[in-house]
């Protein structure tokens, strides 16, 4: 597995935690620990090869439910509905009532994080932390002025313009996992990676630009400026166009 999947995958656990718990928890209540399969069998397989037992496995699993436990208040099937239903009168309300919770989900995750440290090399799970780190900036900004850039996006001429850019936005997706090999390592980025970066918000920029959609990119810029920081993209100035942060340090793998 390559190390940018690894990231990624504890990444995606937790968040699939908080957002459907169901299937993770199907998963592992028909399987023991050491018959596990899909991503819960990658997890146990990077656990045991960091800490060299099922031990740390098990933590995680531990956590796994507690977070999951933690979420079950959240009404889902609701939440759907009500956001269907969104206007912009009843705007106010909505975001009143469900970006507290959201806060509240973004909390529930907290044991995950100590869970998994010991499963990942210390550089990739400063990735993992720093993109937790950045959900609760990047749901402040969803829920800023009553949810202003979702609305945006329930725009009909917004969207409309959005249809008619579809086609190059999803160029500026393609072209940037295209540059990703499977061996791709945020802690090792080069100097040409890095710039793919700033190459890439620019890209998904340009078409959301007509659209008076440009500040959608500012939720992107939450967690890239979150990540770029511990990884070689901190020491090239021309990532600096991304808002990096001065004066930080790698930390070592």
């Amino acid at each position: 597995m390559s190390k940018l999947s690894v990231s990624l995958l504890f990444i995606g656990l937790s968040l699939l935690a908080v957002c459907d718990g169901s299937a993770l928890s199907s998963e592992s209540s028909e399987s023991d620990e050491h018959e596990v399969g899909g991503m819960l069998g990658e997890v146990r397989k990077q656990c045991k090869r960091n800490t060299g037992s099922n031990a740390a496995f098990s933590v995680v699993m531990e956590a796994l439910e507690k977070s999951m436990d933690c979420v079950a208040d959240f009404d889902n099937k609701n939440f759907k509905i009500d956001y269907n239903e969104l206007t912009n009168a009843s705007r106010g309300t909505f975001f009143g009532k469900y970006c507290p919770k959201l806060r509240s989900l973004v909390s529930c995750q907290d044991s995950m994080l100590a869970a998994v440290q010991p499963c990942l090399k210390k550089g990739t799970f400063n990735i993992v932390q720093a993109v937790y780190n950045s959900i609760p900036e990047a749901l402040e900004l969803v829920c800023k002025n009553d949810g202003e850039i979702i609305m945006n996006l329930k725009d009909p001429q917004r969207r409309e313009c959005l249809e008619q850019k579809a086609q190059q936005i999803s160029t500026c997706f393609y072209t940037f996992a295209e540059g990703r090999s499977r061996d791709f390592d945020f802690l090792e980025l080069t100097q040409e990676e890095c710039s793919s970066f700033t190459n890439f918000r620019q890209c998904l920029k340009n078409p959301l630009h007509p659209c008076d959609m440009s500040d959608f990119v500012s939720i992107l810029d939450i967690p890239m400026n979150a990540i770029l920081p511990v990884t070689p993209c901190v020491n090239h100035t021309e990532v600096q166009n991304v808002n990096l942060p001065e004066n930080n340090t790698i930390v070592e793998v």
